[in-house]
């Protein structure tokens, strides 16, 4: 083959190494997703608001709970919403600090840790099912280990969700504390990116036992997964603003969101499409209400 023929074929498998590439950034892209959803906004030309999201969840799970929410305060606020997935949690949290997103569903570690540096104040909180403002975390095992307490995980492996989340920093002083079993005292302790992918790991058989929110570990349960230790009462998801969000966004998006009455058949049903997090309605928060994570975050130095 002449040095001609050699350019040409080099050149083709690059466009179409590009092609490629292109393609899957696409696909991994959920903002695209959420440009090509019609709103009636797009016509009338109301201003462009970012809800951010920490990537507790993946791109796909985040795109499928989330746009129904965007899509509800495009609906009843002045503004078309969009969501904004971070690349990570501090990211969320650094990109309303710099005003590129204007109301986001952090992390409580990262909104507690962050929130003097960033100038984050928390607006709302969600409810659980029984409409309390709590929620537990969850170790989870599957239903064919002999795995009963904190105690049994000595020898075996536990995966927990990214460290940047309360979860994964807070459970392996938790087991300690609580259990006496340290991580030098487990087979292998690891993290991964989603609180979904702890449970679909534990499910495969991956790792002995795991940790997720309860939402999650409720999720599975019908699959094989259980539930063996639940942890203290912690404040839920807080929706946070920034010392950029003006306040008419930040008036309209509590007003929205503290007018849903989930005792309203239609509302109900719509919410079923949201995420489970997400589902059962909001409450106005404080900023006090999460001092016993700063208690955690305390205990985690010591």
């Amino acid at each position: 083959m002449n040095t001609r023929n050699q350019f040409k074929l080099l050149f083709i498998a690059t466009i179409v190494f590009i092609l490629i590439w292109w393609f899957f950034n696409s696909a991994m892209d959920i903002s695209i997703h959420s440009e090509d959803i019609h709103h009636p906004s797009d016509i009338n030309g109301e201003p462009v608001r970012y809800f951010g999201i920490v990537p507790r969840y993946t791109p796909r799970e985040i795109y499928i709970g989330y746009q129904p929410i965007v899509d509800f305060l495009t609906e009843y606020t002045p503004y078309r919403f969009e969501l904004k997935l971070g690349k990570s949690y501090n990211g969320i949290a650094e990109q309303l600090a710099q005003g590129n997103v204007a109301i986001a569903s952090l992390g409580s570690f990262v909104y507690v840790t962050n929130k003097d540096a960033y100038g984050l104040e928390v607006i709302l909180k969600s409810l659980n099912p029984g409409g309390k403002d709590y929620f537990n975390t969850t170790f989870i095992t599957h239903d064919t280990t002999g795995i009963k307490s904190l105690s049994d995980l000595k020898g075996k492996t536990l995966l927990l969700p990214s460290k940047e989340s309360l979860t994964g920093q807070w459970m392996p002083v938790y087991l300690e504390k609580k259990a006496r079993v340290s991580p030098a005292e487990l087979k292998e302790i690891n993290f991964v990116s989603h609180h979904t992918t702890v449970a679909e790991k534990v499910l495969k058989g991956e790792f002995d036992a795991g940790v997720v929110k309860s939402v999650i570990a409720e999720k599975y349960e019908d699959r094989g997964l259980r539930v063996f230790h639940k942890s203290p009462q912690i404040p839920p998801t807080p929706i946070v603003v920034s010392e950029h969000t003006d306040q008419e966004t930040r008036e309209a998006v509590i007003t929205a969101l503290l007018s849903i009455d989930i005792e309203d058949p239609e509302t109900a049903s719509m919410l079923k499409s949201w995420d489970e997090e997400f589902s059962h309605g909001f409450k106005p928060a404080r900023d006090s209400d999460y001092d016993i994570i700063r208690t955690i975050v305390s205990s985690l130095a010591n």
